[in-house]
């Protein structure tokens, strides 16, 4: 989780850190997480040395107590790896917090800032007994003031901070004095709180920094009568039952891990008994259950929820124990089967080691174990995968498959902050790739590959269609990123708002298979007689195609056209992106700086140039 050390009592804080970290995984109880919080706080952690990509701040800003829900965020950061620290606003002063522009929250700097404010903090203390003598010219103007309340607080927060806001919409109360009358009368209480959640989600749907927090939706999951503990609420302002605590804390994960490169993109699956019941090899194509009785139906009903999965761009594999023959015909032409060969990026159908296949197919994919979840209903494979690949998330399938949904609904692995094109046809891109595979190895050599894939690419300038698809690429590719620098959209927006010191690149490359769409940034710091590549990244789905040539070529051409003396280039190391370690080296750049952390590599524009792959096209973007 943190970076060892040689001090034995750095080494001792680690081990006891995780081993408290491990009681909460196993046993998530309310004592649990306020035992393990307790113990944490003793412990000197300011010598761990830490990687400041998994420091996280948070902010909590609220109209009700919610210093609990701050311990159950500090340890779930903690199980995610991440180095979390937390700053709760005074009680009810989160208009003060916001409004003063030397207040402790600007102070703190946070990346993220959650924003909890209940209905009775912002309606007048009779507006429940008034509600039924109100017309429905009231209630809108009532709607309208909260609205540009809340939105006039959250301008003057964007204007002073590039932190990722979470605003809790309202829950909507199950009460209403109308009674059975509510969805009669002309908006009724209940239709009152969804208008202006709806209102929010409508206001903020185009912001990249702001998001509407379902609190109203998870609370109807939870149980909106168990959400909340009403002794607590009237002894202690408590908002957040104790059952519910965790649940909201899980929720707010899902951004957090997002924030923080944290999520899993592929899905790697066992057949027998995930995706149909029964074993293949003793049940046969005819005996397994897949659709027809309640059982079958069940497994058909997983695929459909792993092709929703797909269709929005998380990746699919097989990793089995069976015959590969029976295998491929039960998914190629099974009646039932919701999912076909094509929506699986990768395959592993053998009788090998399980753990062998997963780092296969991690190889094959180009993407790290930290972003594979495995499924698989045999405890026995889960913990060897545990023991031997722990960086793999694997999935504690329930023993019926009547709840395999929900084990896999209830992850906050799965999210992203940004959805572009190329998110949601990451699943077909991969399956061409598969086919360029098998290209591949009937040429005799990789130039003649090359040369027969008729690839084409179109290098833009960042715009608002293509921002959000660099941010997501910025943001989740490791292998070839010469710096990994993170920046969230409203930095890339800002950055492409002011072309004078910035220029960002995309590059999307379509070839005899299919459009491969955005896969590669560049990012360029303008100086009057240099241009330094902040950042340079390709998706791991080209490399190898000498495409990273033609992208530096271009940005080649462009600084010469503006008179620039010097291109300089930036690598800085990590454990996932050794493949962009030569990069400049092998493109003629002279190194001229190196420490630890970074080198620098220059390229004497006037003495040098980069060519062209003669089988790659250029088309004017």
């Amino acid at each position: 989780m943190f970076m060892s050390s040689q001090n034995k009592g750095k080494t001792a804080d680690e081990s006891l850190l995780n081993r408290i970290l491990d009681i909460v995984r196993k046993e998530p109880t309310y004592l649990n997480y306020w035992n393990a919080y307790r113990r944490i706080k003793k412990l000197d952690l300011s010598r761990l040395q830490v990687d400041e990509k998994k420091k996280v701040r948070i902010a909590l800003l609220s109209s009700f107590t919610i210093d609990p829900l701050a311990i159950y965020l500090d340890i779930e950061s903690r199980i995610a790896g991440l180095y979390p620290e937390i700053y709760v606003g005074p009680f009810n002063q989160y208009p003060q917090e916001i409004l003063n522009d030397e207040s402790k929250l600007y102070r703190f700097n946070p990346d993220l800032i959650i924003i909890a404010v209940h209905a009775d903090a912002i309606l007048e203390e009779n507006f429940l007994p008034r509600f039924p003598t109100l017309s429905e010219r009231d209630k809108e103007n009532l709607q309208v003031e909260i609205i540009e309340y809340l939105s006039g607080l959250l301008s003057k927060l964007t204007s002073k901070t590039k932190a990722l806001i979470l605003l809790n919409n309202f829950v909507t109360p199950w009460f209403s004095p109308l009674g059975i009358l509510d969805n009669k009368v002309n908006m009724g209480l209940k239709e009152f709180f969804q208008k202006i959640n709806q209102k929010l989600a409508d206001l903020y749907r185009e912001n990249k920094q702001v998001y509407v927090f379902d609190i109203d939706g998870l609370a109807s999951m939870h149980g909106k009568i168990r959400s909340i503990d009403y002794e607590m609420y009237y002894r202690g302002a408590f908002f957040f039952s104790k059952s519910f605590l965790p649940v909201v804390a899980r929720e707010y994960m899902g951004y957090i891990k997002a924030l923080k490169n944290l999520t899993r993109k592929c899905i790697v699956l066992d057949l027998d008994n995930v995706l149909w019941g029964g074993i293949l090899g003793e049940e046969g194509f005819h005996g397994i259950k897949l659709g027809g009785d309640p059982v079958g139906r069940a497994y058909v009903d997983f695929q459909r929820l792993l092709l929703s999965y797909y269709n929005r761009g998380i990746l699919l594999a097989i990793n089995s124990k069976n015959n590969l023959d029976e295998a491929m015909k039960v998914i190629q032409e099974h009646p039932n089967m919701v999912l076909r060969e094509k929506n699986f990026a990768a395959m592993r159908i053998n009788w090998r080691d399980k753990v062998e296949n997963m780092l296969e197919l991690s190889d094959e994919l180009g993407i790290g174990l930290d972003s594979m979840i495995f499924v698989d209903d045999s405890p026995q494979e889960r913990e060897r995968m545990r023991q031997a690949l722990p960086e793999v998330l694997v999935v504690d399938l329930p023993s019926s498959p009547f709840r395999y949904c929900q084990a896999l609904q209830s992850l906050n692995d799965l999210n992203a902050l940004v959805l572009s094109e190329e998110d949601i046809r990451r699943g077909e891109m991969y399956y061409a790739r598969r086919k360029r595979r098998q290209l591949m190895k009937s040429k005799k050599t990789l130039e003649e590959f090359l040369k027969s894939l008729n690839m084409t690419i179109e290098i833009k300038y960042a715009n608002r269609y293509t921002i959000p698809r660099i941010t997501s690429l910025i943001n989740r590719t490791n292998q070839f990123n010469l710096t990994t620098r993170r920046y969230t959209q409203a930095e890339v927006e800002e950055m492409s708002n002011h072309p004078d010191k910035f220029q960002i690149y995309s590059l999307r490359v379509t070839d005899r298979f299919g459009d491969e769409g955005i896969v590669g940034v560049a990012i360029i710091r303008k100086e009057r007689e240099k241009w330094i590549i902040d950042s340079f990244l390709m998706s791991c789905r080209v490399i190898g195609r000498k495409i990273e040539t033609a992208f530096l070529a271009k940005i080649v051409e462009d600084a010469k056209k503006n008179g620039v003396l010097y291109l300089i280039g930036e690598y800085i190391p990590t454990k996932k992106n050794k493949p962009a370690s030569s990069f400049y080296k092998d493109h003629g750049f002279e190194k001229i700086y190196e420490d630890e952390k970074i080198s620098r590599w220059r390229l004497n524009l006037k003495e040098s140039t980069i060519k062209m792959p003669e089988w790659v096209k250029m088309k004017d973007g």
